[in-house]
Parts: C-alpha cells; sequence; structure tokens
C-alpha cells in the first residue's frame, strides 16, 4: 500500500506518495489543482494506494475525481492540524509529507465530503440564508433613516408598498428621499431574489423524497427539513445518538478529571452552525403548537428546567424523530413521541 500526500493550492498541487512498507518516497511531483492532471498522475502511480489532503475550497472536485483510483481518501480538517501550519521548516513538500506521518499517527481529523446533489443543496441553502440576513440589514437601515430624520413610523408598516408614498413624503430634502427609495428598491430586488432561491430550492424535493416526509414533523417546514437532509446526507453515518446530537451542536460537555466528572455538564459549542440554527427554529416553533413537543416542553418547565434547556432538549429530541422517519421512510406520528417521567436536567 502506497500512500499519497496532496497538499493542494489555488493552481498547483504537492503531491508525494510514500510506500507504507519500505517508509521510501517513491514520488514528488508538483501537478496542475486540475481534475483530469491529477486523475492522470494518481492512475499512474502502480499498486494499491490511498490519499491524504487537507479540505479546502476545491476538495469535493478532486474527491470527486478521484474516488475511483484510490483504495481510501481523508480529506481532513486543516484547523487542527497545528503540526503542519506551525511548523518552522513549513513548505509544500514538507506539508505533504507531514499529512502522510500525521495519518500514520492517527492524528487527522477527518471530513466528510457529501455527493451531489447534497454539495449543491447546502450551497443554495447558505446563500438563501445570507439573502434573508440582507434582507434584515435593508429593513434596518430604512428605520435607521427614519429615526434620524424624526419620520415616525411607530405604528406604521414602512415597509408594504402602499405606506411608501407616506414614508417619502416625511423625507425632509431631496437627497434624503432618494437614498430612502434606494433602499426600497434594494428590499425589492432581494425579495424577489429570495423568491427565486425558493423555487430554485423546491425543485430538490422531488429529488429528495425524505425532504416532503420531514415536514409531517410540527415545527419542520421546508427550509428546516432541506437543511436536515443537506447536512445529515446519511443517517448511517453517525454511528449513535451522541454522535448525532454533537454533529448538529447539540451535544452536552462535560470535563473529567482523573476519570470522574468536574463541575456542571454544559451546552457544547461544536456542532454544525447551520443545522443547529434551524433546529432551535424548528423547536421554538413546535412549542408553541398543541403537539407532544409542546407537551414535552411544559414538562421540562414544570420540572424547574429553564426555558433554553428544554428548548434544547425538544430540540435534540426532534432531530432523532426526523432521523428515524428518515429511515424507516414513515410519516410522523404524534404518540411515538417520549415523554419525561421524572425531573432532571439538560
Amino acid at each position: 500500500m502506497k500512500t499519497l500526500g496532496l497538499d493542494v493550492h489555488k493552481d498547483w498541487c504537492q503531491l508525494t506518495a510514500v510506500d507504507d512498507e519500505t517508509d521510501e518516497v517513491c514520488l514528488e511531483m508538483k501537478v496542475r489543482t486540475d481534475p483530469e492532471e491529477l486523475q492522470r498522475v494518481v492512475a499512474g502511480i502502480p499498486g494499491p494506494k490511498r490519499l491524504v489532503m487537507e479540505e479546502g475550497a476545491p476538495s469535493a472536485r478532486l474527491v470527486d475525481a478521484l474516488r475511483g483510483l484510490v483504495e481510501e481518501i481523508i480529506s481532513c480538517d486543516p484547523t487542527v492540524n497545528a503540526l503542519i501550519a506551525g511548523a518552522e521548516d513549513h513548505n509544500d513538500e514538507n506539508d505533504a509529507r507531514r499529512l502522510i506521518t500525521l495519518r500514520r499517527a492517527g492524528a487527522l481529523r477527518p471530513v466528510y465530503t457529501p455527493p451531489e446533489p447534497y454539495r449543491t443543496l447546502r450551497s443554495l441553502l447558505g446563500y438563501d440564508h445570507r439573502l434573508g440576513r440582507e434582507m434584515t440589514r435593508v429593513r434596518n437601515q430604512i428605520k435607521g433613516l427614519c429615526r434620524r430624520t424624526g419620520f415616525r413610523y411607530r405604528g406604521v408598516a414602512v415597509y408594504p408598498a402602499k405606506n411608501r408614498p407616506a414614508v417619502l413624503d416625511g423625507m425632509p430634502n431631496a437627497a434624503l428621499r432618494w437614498e430612502m427609495e434606494s433602499l426600497f428598491r434594494r428590499l425589492e430586488a432581494l425579495k424577489e431574489e429570495r423568491r427565486s432561491a425558493h423555487r430554485v430550492l423546491s425543485g430538490f424535493d422531488a429529488e429528495l423524497a425524505e425532504i416532503e416526509r420531514l415536514q409531517s414533523i410540527p415545527g419542520v417546514g421546508p427550509t428546516v427539513a432541506r437543511t436536515l437532509v443537506a447536512w445529515i446526507v446519511d443517517p448511517a453515518r453517525f454511528r449513535s445518538r451522541p454522535a448525532l446530537s454533537s454533529y448538529a451542536g447539540l451535544g452536552i460537555s462535560q470535563k473529567v478529571t482523573h476519570w470522574k466528572a468536574t463541575g456542571k455538564a454544559v451546552a457544547s459549542r461544536r456542532g454544525q452552525p447551520e443545522l443547529k440554527r434551524v433546529l432551535y427554529l424548528a423547536a421554538t416553533a413546535a412549542v408553541n403548537g398543541r403537539n407532544a413537543w409542546a407537551r414535552r416542553f411544559r414538562v421540562r418547565m414544570d420540572a424547574g428546567w429553564e426555558r433554553r434547556k428544554a428548548i434544547r432538549d425538544v430540540a435534540r429530541r426532534l432531530l432523532f424523530t426526523g432521523v428515524a422517519v428518515w429511515r424507516n421512510g414513515t410519516e410522523y406520528q404524534d404518540a411515538k413521541v417520549a415523554m419525561p417521567s421524572l425531573p432532571g436536567t439538560a
């Protein structure tokens, strides 16, 4: 078996091949960062081989191109590879060799590379979220301009088109009226872009049937369902519920010293932020309805839990239920949601 270390850059890659049995360097060369060129070079290296590289912008394309040519591809998290970034003799050749050394030592943290169409779905969901944040930013700028000019908008919806003439008439001069008109135009353009984004995103619902099934869960709408599918991809890749909740940012962190837990267990700050965000939104919406999630939330609150902990508990259980619905190919059943029987802590 040969291990290939690939240090990837925008235009060129440094490729180093080492024989695992003899620990000898078989090949060292620069290769253009082009999938077809890398395919040609890797295919020309005889015998079984694995490839190690750091996760980056072009990683997914390279994984797709090389997947059938090597026994294993490890795309690792660069944020934990301090032995590479902090080395005094940091250069392309040494970095490629260090990737191989760290792989042998078991010191790499692999990053899961999803196939298509999940990568595209992730990208579009992120863009849709950024459009929403930009809309909020423009709305805040509109209200800020109203405050600076003394326009009393309290109790008046300043965003709808029917009220905009009154807002514009309240501007003290032509220059500020133009600024307000510009903000309204930006808001309308962003609204149209977001409507277009939702139309494109809805095209994934037919391709990925689990998106529609997940929406049978209270609190889970199209955006939440698509985000769950885009980031989880395959529920079978998580070995346990704690691993799944940790990935979603809903795990519990507990310090241990001398094999004993110390201090108070707290919510982990690790995990996928987009997944965590939509699960909290879904849980907050669900507990305001008439369903098992609302009953579970009330039981936790009656037991003395803080609201944020009770919401996190619902978000975590909602995640587990969504994965069960996904795996079994069934619809959500409210009666199957477990109710806590004894007071406890998150």
